[in-house]
């Protein structure tokens, strides 16, 4: 047994090493042919930094209002992160071992971060709330670029960090923007779902972009205490069938049942039975037998898939640049002008995309304007019905507080059920028209790398993105008349001195008036707020699309443009720089295929990593 824990160490040691070197190796290859600011190298950099620090990034993901901060707050054991009942947070939180608790931010244009240490963990939370809460920093208008905390916690021992991100499909859209952006930074997830609903397309293709990022995923069922005992059990048979059927569950991928309110509760309290029953303790003792047994594979797993993607796309621009510097001056110059006039082409062909999104958008607010006024009718409907039952039972002296008192509840129900059926509805449009745009945008992107590819015979890469829609804002229901007077409403006293059936005529009436006020109030701010969300959500969505066909374009001009100047400088060497490019694309090449095989296969299997020299 000690011969082969020796044996395990080694290679261990050897897998780590070799990884090491490799990220070394492949920085100094980039750095030479690439600019000294580019976003590659400093992503090379930040991985060999993880590897060296053995820094596993174990991030906690999902959809908003599924509980996320809560369930960090049951494992920590304090209530350190602000949570609610509405979207909170809104800037990524980096979770540390630490002595002490303490709290930093960091801003994104260099300023000193602040920091605030306590033992309390109330101050920590709300030193915290007023940097990472929507409501503290909406629109992240602070310019916090991330915050980190710091917290003498068994789950955070020997490097691992614990990452709290916004909700994706928020209400929110630039939430969603902050969540994506950390899915280049997870090692291994613990997706949050909960059990209504229990799972929905906005987490089915936020797991289908993290499956290909992170080395392992745990799958969170929260809430479950809302559930009987029946209830959870068909609960997890559906999770179970929709996630095998999208391959998004497999045998490592573990699936835990938890209420993370009464987890953390429990832990405040030291009740030990209220907390194995809420679900922590076992996801508590899965996570540390992970980390004790699985951590430094899961971490060089993750590090090498990156590492390979990195030199993937460095290769696709080398390749390029080589093979402009290969065709005579004239070749060149011709392809040069062929390529912009391709790009003239595809420039008309946006102008006509978003025309055609322009139009889709106005079909989209005349479908809102239907829903609205289809809404009204049926709010109408079901008032009338409130108020008649309202007025048929009790004593008459009574009818006006108790109608209103319905009036107040049924408006607050009706509105809320619409605002999530109207939203879901709305959702589901602007998907499908910013899936046609994106498509059409991803469509031009591929002909300009294709174009290239043509003019040049290189290969391309392309990458999908996907554009949530978001209501603007959350809208508040108007459930009682805000307009009051201290003067007495002469009707109302006449009331009073009427028979009971004609009182009852006139009090139906008044109530109608003032319902339908309240009616018309309401459902203007549910579609004041939804026409928010199709403004910012079009706005961001055709700005993140128009950037990356922007990118793509620059990108691939400044590689020709450089060509064309050092093919026109007659001084320049052009066969040693070309050998060069070739050297190290072919190193790129052979180090991304000792990744693929040796990185992942070896890593996830045990076997020995090849030695440096191997890698060479």
């Amino acid at each position: 047994m000690k011969a082969l824990k020796n044996r395990d160490e080694f290679n261990q040691e050897a897998r780590q090493a070799g990884l090491a070197t490799t990220l070394n190796r492949s920085k100094v290859l980039l750095g030479s042919c690439l600019d000294p600011q580019s976003l590659l190298l400093t992503r090379l950099s930040s991985l060999r930094e993880r590897l060296a620090h053995q820094r596993l990034q174990l991030a906690v993901l999902g959809q908003f209002k599924r509980g996320k901060s809560t369930f960090v707050n049951a494992l920590l054991g304090a209530s350190l992160l602000p949570a609610a009942v509405v979207p909170v947070t809104a800037i990524p939180t980096f979770i540390a071992w630490g002595v002490k608790p303490l709290a930093r931010v960091w801003f994104g244009d260099g300023r000193t971060p602040e920091e605030w240490s306590a033992s309390d963990a109330e101050e920590i939370r709300d030193f915290l709330f007023g940097f990472v809460a929507e409501e503290a920093n909406p629109q992240n208008h602070l310019g916090v670029a991330k915050a980190e905390l710091f917290y003498p916690s068994p789950i955070l021992s020997g490097g691992t960090v614990l990452i709290d991100t916004p909700g994706v499909g928020s209400t929110l859209k630039h939430n969603t923007d902050a969540a994506l952006r950390v899915l280049p930074e997870c090692d291994a997830a613990l997706f949050v779902l909960a059990t209504d609903p229990p799972i929905t397309e906005v987490e089915l293709d936020y797991l289908d972009q993290l499956k290909s990022k992170a080395s392992r995923i745990f799958i969170i069922v929260n809430k479950v205490d809302t559930l009987a005992a029946e209830e959870r059990e068909a609960l997890v048979r559906f999770l179970h069938k929709v996630l095998h059927e999208r391959s998004l569950l497999s045998a490592e991928n573990a699936m835990f049942q938890v209420s993370a309110r009464d987890g953390l509760a429990a832990k405040l309290k030291h009740d030990r039975g209220a907390l194995e029953q809420s679900g922590i303790t076992e996801i508590e003792e899965h996570l540390l037998r992970y980390l004790a047994t699985e951590k430094t594979q899961s971490l060089e797993h993750a590090i090498a898939i990156k590492t390979a993607d990195l030199l993937a796309q460095a290769a696709t621009e080398i390749e390029l640049r080589m093979q402009a510097l290969k065709m005579p001056l004239a070749e060149l110059e011709a392809k040069t002008c062929a390529f912009e006039d391709t790009l003239r082409s595809i420039e008309e062909q946006r102008r006509v995309t978003g025309d055609l999104l322009a139009g889709d958008k106005r079909r989209l607010v005349e479908r809102l304007e239907n829903r609205i006024q289809a809404l009204r009718e049926e709010s109408r409907s079901r008032l009338a019905a409130v108020i008649d039952q309202s007025l048929g039972k009790t004593d008459p002296k009574n009818w006006q507080t108790l109608a209103q008192h319905n009036i107040s509840v049924a408006i607050e129900e009706m509105f809320e059920h619409a605002r999530e059926r109207r939203a879901n509805e709305c959702a589901a449009d602007a998907d499908a028209v910013l899936s046609t745009y994106q498509q059409r945008v991803d469509e031009l992107i591929t002909a300009v790398r294709r174009a290239a590819a043509e003019l040049f015979d290189v290969s391309f890469r392309q990458d999908i993105e996907r554009d949530a829609f978001a209501i603007g804002e959350e809208p508040y229901w108007v459930t009682e008349d805000i307009v009051s007077t201290l003067i007495p409403d002469p009707g109302r006293v006449l009331d009073r001195l009427l028979p009971s059936q004609l009182r009852r005529a006139h009090l139906r009436r008044r109530l109608t008036r003032e319902t339908e006020q309240l009616i018309v109030r309401n459902a203007e701010n549910l579609r004041w707020a939804i026409l928010r969300g199709f403004d910012e959500t079009f706005r961001n969505a055709t700005g993140h699309l128009d950037e990356r066909l922007d990118d793509a374009i620059t990108a691939t001009q400044k590689v020709i443009k450089d060509a064309l100047a050092k093919r026109r400088d007659r001084s320049f060497a052009v066969d040693p720089e070309i050998g060069r490019l070739a050297g190290v694309l072919s190193s790129l090449t052979d180090i991304r295929e000792a990744l693929s095989r040796d990185g992942v296969g070896g890593l996830i299997h045990g076997e020995p990593c090849r030695t440096p020299n191997d890698l060479a």
